[in-house]
């Protein structure tokens, strides 16, 4: 069982000479590159696809009591 592991490859290693040979490889750094960068989604975007965000209701009733001279 290799005791060395990538994070980002999500590999193992048998031996720490084979692991830093990996982190040399072109798909180990486009992978570290591709994790680096932003985030796919956040908390934010989560609670609005399930509907729990900030509710957009249109123009406030305001406007139309205005309009009807209320």
């Amino acid at each position: 069982m290799g005791q060395f592991y990538c994070l980002h490859c999500d590999r193992y290693f048998s031996s720490s000479a084979v692991m830093d040979e990996h982190f040399r490889t072109k798909r180990h750094k486009k992978r570290v590159k591709m994790m680096q960068g932003d985030a796919p989604h956040t908390q934010l975007d989560a609670e609005l696809a399930a509907g729990m965000g900030e509710p957009d209701n249109g123009p406030s009733l305001r406007v139309r009591d205005v309009a009807m001279g209320l």
